[in-house]
């Protein structure tokens, strides 16, 4: 499996079609300086593709800032779907969301909605291990599966295997 390409090289082409401006002065097509080398985007989209070609996520933000120190990213407006082998996907939407540079995981705030088939779930902040393909949440969460609806604080979820553990004060409703 070949490595990914640097998420810096990913946005390059997002940067050169969507503008590129200094980070504190967000003027369309105006390039950084050599004082202040970080970039932003808006409307950008990253295309992450695996060994095969394919797409393992298509993840779309309103605006995308690189830290030029650390090349992590932060993400505003966040709509991301990530494709599985077998053709199973996940949607996941956020108002904000920070990606490092390795571009393995994602940590997503501002109510957070992750989808895939029957299952909904809602937080205020979530970690998506994108390798793995698994996610936790810290706080309050909302579980929706198949017309069952559990309520909790934390969360740890494995989507491959479709296995979750609630850590606490767990609340159920199901409606026939």
């Amino acid at each position: 499996m070949r490595a990914p390409l640097p998420l810096a090289a990913l946005l390059l082409a997002a940067l050169l079609l969507g503008g590129c401006a200094a980070s504190d002065d967000e003027g369309p097509g105006r390039l950084a300086t050599n004082d202040d080398p970080g970039y932003s985007a808006s409307g950008a989209e990253v295309v992450q593709t695996g060994a095969d070609g394919q797409p393992k996520y298509r993840l779309r933000a309103d605006k995308v800032r690189q830290d030029p120190v650390t090349g992590a990213v932060a993400l505003e407006g966040v709509d991301m779907t990530v494709s599985r082998p077998g053709g199973e996907r996940w949607r996941v939407q956020a108002e904000r969301g920070d990606l490092p540079s390795d571009a393995r995981r994602v940590t997503l705030q501002g109510d957070v909605r992750l989808e895939g088939g029957t299952l909904r779930i809602r937080t205020a902040t979530l970690a998506y291990d994108l390798d793995k393909n698994r996610v936790a949440a810290p706080g309050e969460v909302r579980f929706e599966m198949a017309g069952r609806t559990l309520e909790a604080s934390g969360l740890e979820a494995d989507l491959d295997s479709r296995q979750a553990k609630l850590s606490s004060r767990v609340h159920g409703r199901f409606t026939p």
